[in-house]
């Protein structure tokens, strides 16, 4: 992550792969941390999905990230046991990848976190709604072109060298899941041989452990580590840009 242009929507469709190492699932993070990334993320969801339907010209931009916020929502609700969370949220995803907007506005209407109990067996929550790594990256773009502003917030906290351990604390649950996804979609470099395979294998998960300390040391609130937090978030931007450096045309 080391170009301004890096998570254009240009350089993350070269990143564009059609196979899996492996199922997308849920990251070991507590259940507090899973409710609070699903409540800023069902808010979210339902404003691109608004902007979605009421301003057309801007669909292109914001359904990519609306179906990734919705399959994170699901990938929330398999973590902690929320079948109802997780089913309305693929079907929200579902609607956006046919771009029927009022469709998924319905399905996200009711969306609330509720479950708190053993996670739901891995569901391939990767395979739903057409589902693809130029959808996974869109996130980390930025708010005005349709992201979730991942990117900025990460080289924002960087920069400062200060962490809000509340916001940082939705973040780690949002880039934990995102590494998921992203492990789900070698491109092709990354399947030309089994070397770039382990490598891709390795970056997103460690995109994940990265993710997991983050959460961890922004869950204590007032007493979080701002430059252990900021520490860890300079670890989390170089493996972005070894991925990229490596994998990306």
């Amino acid at each position: 992550m080391t170009t301004r242009s890096r998570m254009t929507v240009g350089s993350i469709a070269l990143l564009a792969g059609a196979c899996s190492i492996a199922a997308a699932a849920a990251p070991a993070l507590p259940a507090e941390s899973y409710k609070k990334a699903a409540e800023a993320d069902i808010a979210l969801l339902k404003k691109h999905i608004e902007t979605c339907d009421t301003e057309p010209t801007q669909a292109k931009r914001f359904a990519p990230t609306a179906k990734a916020v919705a399959l994170m929502i699901a990938l929330y609700g398999e973590a902690t046991g929320d079948e109802a969370l997780r089913d309305g949220a693929v079907k929200a995803a579902e609607a956006i990848a046919k771009k029927d907007f009022k469709g998924a506005a319905a399905a996200a209407k009711d969306l609330a976190p509720k479950g708190t109990g053993k996670p739901l067996a891995a569901g391939k929550l990767h395979e739903k709604a057409k589902f693809g790594l130029e959808e996974a990256m869109s996130p980390f773009r930025g708010s005005k072109v349709g992201g979730m502003n991942i990117e900025k917030d990460i080289r924002d906290a960087m920069k400062s060298g200060t962490a809000d351990p509340a916001a940082l604390q939705v973040l780690a649950v949002r880039t934990a899941a995102l590494g998921e996804f992203t492990a789900a979609f070698p491109n092709d470099k990354a399947k030309t041989n089994k070397g770039n395979e382990a490598k891709w294998d390795k970056w997103s998960k460690d995109m994940i452990d990265l993710s997991k300390k983050i959460d961890a040391e922004a869950a204590k609130g007032k007493g979080a580590d701002a430059k252990e937090i900021v520490k860890t978030l300079k670890l989390l931007d170089a493996k972005c840009s070894d991925c990229h450096n490596e994998f990306r045309d």
